[in-house]
């Protein structure tokens, strides 16, 4: 310290009398003990320059002093918490009382001491009574005591030990930038700043796995900067993950600077204000500066190229632009940095992906019921286990929070202690109702409905409240006819909102053949709420009390669903204020009156279970676009001669009559709906004839006659339709012939039919183009004749083959083989079937293979292996089957083996172990475990890992990877279909666990079953016997 720079210095605070940085409110990297006259205006004014543009917060003296506190005291503070000091001595420093006895405390410190020796010798430290300290240490003999004499002699003998830095003109060629170089890089290597650990709930269910796969592939960046990107809905966890992400490199000391920056959306900061107040935090985090006016912000992050690996994690970040001014270039970052970024709209993600040269996107979904349950019960109960006179209850209330970790802390918290019989009949019994009104859980849903776009906002409530669950496909039509609506300002580009509301993880669609529009329970709950406050979107008795009161916003209403409203009749009249009316249900409720009332705007009309023996006529809708008349068994007829109640329909897209047992005819003015894609008549048992006009459907994409037992004949101009892709008509038991023109339907893709007679194996081969056969009813004499006719030859597309219910089959066609392109081969119920056919061997792109209720069944060929593409076969019921094909082992790409009672079965074959791609496998019901010699073949298996299990008990296993498949639920065959079991499964018992997965017993309640699991995670392991 300069002796000049003050004037008076109290005495030295007491050993012990700390003061913190948090105290002084400034935190120090580097304290530079020096003599001012010799150094400060050079190499020590150049060292603390370059050590703040590497990010440093050095103490030099006077101009690092806080204003208004007494200045020896502040340096005594800057001195005790900076974490590295350096001293440099010159020629005069002994002079300086301050200097000495700042030295004796830095050696006492135990912090990094860094000497730089100017223009002196190490040497002259060790030899104070000779050399250039001679006249100081005089001086300071006459005035001070002895032991504080010795005190400073002794401090400068032990620096004089430590290696350190000596300038000398000869040495350095009079060139201090390079010495100043080599210091900064010395306090740079001492300097490893320490990160805590950020606070996180307590309980961690069903997270770890998420964990384990995020902090692998953040491992694996070495040469780059790697960018995660965590997406989900909110109150899923995102933020719960990316914290023990963080705190999982914070213990393993990776990064050498880490900053986690948590957007705020509460906060009433601007958006400038807010992303201002970030950038400061990261500076400060990884730099220790703080964004003054001296440099930008930009001069600062370009500075983060100097230091070592660095971490940062963006949370919740749902603009582009939030992410470009924190991040300016990824490119700056130094090798093997990393950010995680976590979104609700996995849009963001994938934009800021080009910013990395290494991205990842994990998606974060809500926990499955048995993780679920046990952390609602933590929160509830403070055990994986509610009490035995809860455990009903508590499934049921868990199982409401839809896996949402946010729901089940909020709601599990607020029934802790909750344990009375009166807190059982009164609080718990009002649970779910409790959480659909939950402030918290339903505040943090509604900051992502409140970031929509207008028209976003709209669709999210119609998908709530209206077609949740409906086909993608058909939804879309509906919203595209509302283009140019005045009432709703229309969808103009329905397919791109929907996108949108997928990205931002508001909606989903389904794995099933139609794309379902699905949505989380708490998200529907969250719509259906805006829906009812906004009057937009009413239902139930909600909709019947708008009816029958003087409501002053029927304009508004723009979904009415009176399905289970409590009244059953009304007139439509009702209806006759709702101008914007798009969405009508009406399922069992008889209305009269004249439907001229109701408003022009209606696009979907869904009437199922009508009582009416004949439809209402429809004067005019015209942007009518669906009509649903299901299950209406007094349906007689859709309309009379005289009321086409259908005239004023002109944009009809779908026509919905399944299960309209009494119609028996369609009249011949259907051919009017010339817009009509979907003509759905499945079930209609009772239907004789179809009229000739359905050839004017010009655009008819769909035509489903399914279970229609009474009709004899389709008419001849069903092949003339150009736009035909679908047709099905399989149990048509009474239909004695086909148009001769059907090979016209060149764009028919799908084609379900019976296989009773030859006219059906020709029919079945004129359609070249299809890619979707599915028969019924077929014979041996029905195989000769799509041999003899070579039907299978010319479907060259054809992906999906199905054989269901052909009990008189007891062989496939040997032209089979020559569907080269086909996909996926499932026999259903053919119980004469004895063997497949070596031609299947060809069949190089097979995937899927399903051979179920083929009770005659007795092997399977040895050329089974040959099937190279294979990753699924589910073997179940075959009675008859004795044996599995050595062969099994060659399917290198199989992934799921199911084999279910199957009692006859003979030992498995040891070639199962080869099997290096499966990760399922389920063995139900196939006489005793150990009789199959399970045991012999699983240790082979890498989803069997390593684990001590010498018995295997019982005749049910499940052996999954974690990764591939959730452990709460399975599927078996009843008879009748496959039925998936989820989450009812219950624990009975752990047998083992150990890093990489567990063994337990567990219980299907439904079948009473008891399963064998063994549930894999990762690949290495440390055995924990419990």
């Amino acid at each position: 310290m300069d002796d000049r720079a003050l004037e008076t210095r109290p005495c030295k605070r007491p050993r012990g009398q700390c003061s913190s940085s948090a105290a002084m409110g400034v935190d120090y990297d580097v304290f530079l003990n020096h003599r001012g006259p010799d150094v400060k205006a050079g190499f020590v004014a150049h060292l603390d320059e370059a050590l703040r543009e590497e990010g440093l917060n050095p103490f030099l003296d006077k101009a690092s002093l806080r204003k208004g506190d007494p200045a020896f005291r502040s340096i005594n503070d800057a001195l005790e918490v900076a974490k590295v000091h350096v001293a440099v001595v010159s020629k005069g420093y002994a002079e300086s009382k301050y200097c000495l006895t700042e030295l004796v405390d830095m050696l006492r410190s135990g912090k990094p001491v860094i000497p730089v020796y100017y223009e002196v010798e190490p040497g002259h430290l060790r030899w104070v009574e000779n050399g250039p300290f001679e006249e100081a240490f005089k001086k300071h003999k006459s005035k001070r005591s002895p032991e504080q004499v010795k005190e400073w002699s002794d401090a400068l003998r032990k620096l004089a030990d430590i290696t350190g830095f000596c300038y000398r003109p000869s040495d350095y060629k009079g060139d201090e930038v390079e010495l100043k170089r080599e210091v900064v890089v010395a306090i740079l290597s001492k300097l490893t700043r320490t990160y805590g650990a950020l606070q996180v709930d307590r309980f961690m269910v069903g997270v770890e796995e998420h964990v384990h796969t995020c902090v692998k592939k953040l491992e694996m960046v070495s040469n780059t900067t790697g960018l995660l990107g965590l997406v989900g809905m909110g109150g899923v966890g995102k933020t719960f993950l990316a914290k023990l992400i963080y705190n999982h490199f914070v213990s393993h000391k990776k990064f050498q600077a880490m900053s986690f920056l948590a957007l705020d959306h509460n906060s009433t900061l601007s958006s400038s204000n807010k992303v201002e107040k970030l950038q400061n935090q990261l500076l400060w985090d990884l730099l220790h500066v703080r964004n003054g006016d001296d440099h930008s912000y930009s001069y600062w992050f370009h500075k983060l190229s100097r230091k070592g690996p660095t971490l940062i994690v963006l949370d919740d970040i749902h603009e582009e632009s939030q992410f470009d001014e924190l991040i300016l270039d990824t490119r700056i970052l130094p090798q093997g940095s990393c950010i995680i970024v976590t979104s609700r709209n996995c849009h963001v993600l994938k934009v800021v992906d080009k910013e990395s040269q290494s991205f990842s996107l994990h998606e974060v979904t809500p926990l499955e019921i048995d993780d679920a349950r046990k952390l609602f019960n933590l929160y509830a109960f403070r055990s994986e286990e509610a009490l035995p006179k809860f455990k009903d209850i508590a499934n049921n209330v868990s199982k409401a929070c839809g896996g949402l970790p946010l729901a089940l802390k909020i709601v599990g918290s607020s029934l802790i202690d909750m344990t009375s019989d009166e807190d059982l009949e009164c609080i718990w019994s009002e649970a779910v109702s409790a959480l659909k009104g939950d402030w918290e859980v339903m505040k943090t849903l509604r900051w992502s409905y409140d970031c929509l776009f207008e028209q976003e906002k709209l669709m999210f409530v119609d998908i709530a409240c209206v077609f949740c669950n409906l086909e993608k496909q058909e939804v879309v039509k509906i919203w595209k006819s509302c283009e140019g609506c005045s009432s709703c300002y229309g969808y103009k580009t329905p397919n791109t909102t929907l996108k949108r509301l997928i990205d931002k993880s508001l909606v989903a669609l389904s794995n099933s053949q139609g794309q379902e529009l699905v949505m989380h329970g708490l998200l529907q709950e969250l719509g259906k709420s805006i829906g009812t406050s906004s009057g937009s979107h009413l239902w139930e008795n909600k909709a019947a009390k708008v009816i029958e009161e003087n409501y002053e916003g029927y304009n508004k209403v723009r979904a009415l669903n009176l399905a289970k409203s409590r009244r059953r009749k009304y007139e439509c009249a009702s209806f006759a204020n709702m101008t914007n009316l798009h969405y009508l249900i009406l399922d069992g409720c008889d209305v009269s009156g004249n439907f001229d009332n109701v408003s022009r705007e209606l696009r979907w009309l869904q009437w199922r279970n009508m009582p009416l023996i004949h439809l209402p006529q429809m004067f005019d809708f015209l942007n009518l676009v669906s009509l649903d008349f299901a299950e209406s068994p007094c349906l007689a007829s859709i309309w009379t001669k005289s009321n086409s109640a259908t005239e004023g329909c002109p944009n009809l897209l779908n026509l919905n009559m399944t299960n309209c047992t009494s119609l028996i005819t369609l009249p011949d003015s259907i051919g009017q709906l010339s817009r009509l894609q979907l003509l759905d008549l499945d079930g209609c048992r009772n239907l004789q004839k179809l009229p000739s006009t359905i050839g004017q459907l010009t655009q008819l994409e769909k035509i489903r006659l399914q279970g229609c037992e009474s009709l004899e004949s389709l008419p001849d101009s069903i092949p003339t339709l150009p736009r035909l892709q679908e047709l099905l008509m399989y149990t048509c038991t009474s239909m004695s012939k086909v148009p001769e023109t059907m090979g016209l339907m060149t764009g028919l893709t799908e084609f379900d039919t019976d296989l009773a007679t030859e006219w059906h194996a020709v029919a079945v081969g004129q359609q070249h183009g299809l890619k979707i056969l599915v028969v019924t009813k077929c014979s041996d004499e029905a195989i000769t004749w799509l041999d003899r006719n070579t039907s299978l030859a010319h479907l060259h597309h054809l992906s999906n083959f199905e054989f269901r219910d052909c009990p008189a089959m007891s062989k496939l066609p040997h032209t089979i083989g020559l569907l080269t392109n086909l996909d996926w081969l499932d026999l259903w119920r053919c119980e004469n079937l004895r063997e497949l056919p070596n031609c299947i061997a060809l069949l190089k792109l097979l995937r899927i293979l399903k051979l179920r209720r083929c009770s005659s069944l007795e092997t399977l060929p040895d050329c089974l292996g040959a099937l190279t593409s294979l990753e699924y076969l589910d073997i179940a019921h075959c009675r008859s089957l004795t044996k599995l094909p050595e062969s099994i082992g060659h399917l290198s790409r199989l992934q799921s083996l199911f084999i279910e009672g199957c009692g006859e079965l003979q030992p498995l074959p040891e070639s199962l172990r080869q099997l290096s791609a499966l990760v399922w496998l389920h063995i139900l019901d196939c006489g005793s475990l150990e009789g199959l010699g399970v045991l012999r073949v699983l240790p082979g298996l890498r989803i069997w890992g390593c684990t001590s299990v010498t018995n295997l008990s019982g005749s049910c296993l499940m052996v999954l990877d974690r990764n591939y498949g959730d452990p709460s639920w399975y599927n078996y065959d009843d008879g009748n279909q496959y039925l998936y079991v989820r989450g009812d499964l219950t624990e009975m018992r752990v047998v083992e666990a150990n890093d990489c997965g567990f063994v337990r017993l567990v219980q299907d309640a439904e079948s009473g079953r008891s399963i064998l699991q063994r549930v894999h995670k990762v690949d290495c392991c440390k055995l924990i016997t419990l």
